[in-house]
């Protein structure tokens, strides 16, 4: 078998060749929606003390790894329903990062055809490694397919032929790595899924630099996807198309909800259910909840929670938080800050999730959940849940240009850096008509390479 028969091979050549002329108009918008929100959510996370953190330890040498991190931290980066991983939070510091480090211009026009490229290997690489499955076989989705489709999103960025993008997508194979062994309040896993993005940079360096790794470093046995097959062995490398089948940049969900997302579609019922009405928690008598054992497998069910990540993986939980969060500001989707280690005792949000009760009796392929709201005067109101706002599964709930632009600009408001986001608000609504990228993106890499403390 040689090189040009391999799967790295013919994804090289298809990134080689991918420009804005061969994406719909559609994957487009889809591109810049994407890019909006990441560079929102790393604006508004810049501040975080956890990024501080990052920032102290890597200093300026590394800002893929910071941005990254930013772009994580609120727990609203972009969520691939299917490989259970965060692309954007890896592409996108990533692409960014290495625009900034060119000596030439980089259009618009390349950052969109890369980042449909990062976007478009992700979700190729975890169809062939059956990525949904991967939580249970302890490996870090976000971080195993993070580095090569990175790679391949960076070589595409600089126009390099197919060989090259080859190259850097086996590097990135070689990079790969992740565990599920996370701390409690899941630092680690926004630090390795910050690291696939600095890994993924320097495995493009390489391939750049003309460093040829193994033609067979996703297929092999001991190759990416060759050692994650079960029984490991040597996967047929005509069997898998890392670009073709759906344009998968469409069908990545935007996270309104900084929890787990299997409890979105419950978490938007009810939020619905309680519309304007900011009622007192002692005036909710019970709130009965029905998600699929599939969903429920994937959750905490103890009470009350340990951790942060416990606190996530809760539906009472998290219930329980926006029936708070609505009584206290008037709006119940604002859950921001509703699982740090200080709200894990607040007694308002435990007293109306002790009111909460799950079943986890619905049939799959069906409604994804169900909420059933009693209040304290015997009145019910009830709604199935079919997806959730910016759910990539359902194009009717898909996020476009009007909603990501609301949601840039409120996250943008949350921050002293408003100013900033202006301008790239700007950048990228033009985007593909933009000649050089960079004087834009340099106010961002400005900002994140900022001591706060």
């Amino acid at each position: 078998m040689t090189g040009e028969s391999g799967i790295a091979s013919r994804a090289g050549i298809a990134i080689g060749g991918l420009d804005l002329a061969a994406l719909s108009e559609d994957t487009i918008i889809a591109a810049k929606v994407h890019l909006l929100d990441c560079i929102g959510l790393i604006i508004a996370g810049n501040g975080d003390e956890r990024v501080e953190r990052m920032r102290r330890a890597v200093g300026s040498t590394d800002p893929a790894f910071v941005m990254s991190v930013a772009c994580g931290v609120l727990g609203l980066d972009d969520f691939d329903e299917a490989t259970r991983a965060h692309p954007g939070a890896v592409l996108v510091p990533a692409i960014i990062a290495s625009a900034l480090s060119s000596s030439r211009a980089v259009t618009g026009a390349d950052l969109i055809a890369a980042l449909v490229a990062g976007y478009q290997l992700f979700g190729g690489l975890g169809r062939a490694a059956d990525a949904g499955q991967l939580h249970l076989r302890g490996q870090h989705p976000s971080a195993f397919l993070g580095v090569p489709s990175a790679a391949g999103a960076i070589a595409r960025l600089h126009g390099m032929p197919a060989a090259v993008c080859r190259n850097a997508i086996g590097i990135g194979a070689s990079f790969s790595f992740g565990i599920t062994e996370f701390d409690p309040q899941e630092t680690m896993r926004t630090v390795q899924t910050a690291w696939a993005a600095s890994a993924g940079l320097r495995a493009a360096g390489l391939a750049m630099a003309g460093v040829v790794p193994s033609p067979m470093a996703l297929e092999a046995p001991g190759g990416l996807l060759g050692r994650s097959a079960a029984p490991a062995g040597s996967v047929p490398p005509d069997s898998i198309d890392l670009m073709g089948g759906t344009v998968a940049i469409e069908r990545v969900s935007f996270k309104p909800y900084p929890h787990f997302s299997d409890l979105h579609p419950v978490t938007a019922v009810l939020i619905e259910l309680l519309g304007a009405r900011r009622l007192h928690p002692d005036e909710i008598e019970r709130i009965a909840v029905r998600l699929t054992p599939r969903a429920g497998s994937r959750l905490f069910d103890g009470f009350p929670p340990r951790s942060t990540k416990e606190a996530k993986r809760s539906a009472r939980f998290a219930l329980a938080s926006c029936v708070v969060q609505a009584h206290h500001i008037g709006n119940g989707a604002a859950l921001l800050g509703a699982f740090t280690a200080e709200r894990l005792t607040d007694d308002d949000v435990l007293a109306v999730a002790s009111r909460v009760d799950v079943a986890l009796d619905l049939p799959e392929g069906g409604p994804s959940g169900a909420v059933e709201l009693t209040l304290a005067d015997g009145s019910t109101v009830a709604m199935e849940a079919n997806g959730y706002p910016g759910d990539g599964r359902d194009p009717s709930l898909r996020w476009g240009w009007a909603e990501a632009s609301v949601r840039f600009t409120e996250l943008c408001a949350s921050t002293p850096d408003t100013i900033v986001g202006i301008g790239l608000h700007d950048l990228v609504e033009d985007l593909d008509q933009v000649d050089d990228v960079r004087p834009a993106l340099r106010e961002l890499e400005r900002l994140v390479a900022v001591r706060r403390s």
